[in-house]
């Protein structure tokens, strides 16, 4: 009974870990969402050649690292 106990209570932290990693995961990808969208309209609103790129290169690695955690983390669109 004991060695029961323990397995289902080991089952349910590895399950309660394993949401708990979803949802850090899930807000790390909201927040560089938002980020993204941020560059993307200072880039936009850009005047300056030196600004449009600063924005453009924030954007591109924004992408880059989106496209990763999607990736390793098997949630590709």
């Amino acid at each position: 009974m004991i060695d029961w106990t323990l397995e289902k209570y080991k089952a349910d932290m590895e399950n309660t870990q394993q949401e708990d990693e979803r949802v850090i995961i899930d807000n790390i990808i909201e927040e560089l969402d938002k980020k993204r969208n941020i560059a993307i309209n200072k880039k936009q609103q850009a005047l300056l050649k030196d600004e449009v790129w600063k924005y453009g290169e924030e954007e591109d690695t924004i992408d880059y690292v989106l496209f990763r955690i999607r990736e390793l983390t098997g949630r590709l669109m």
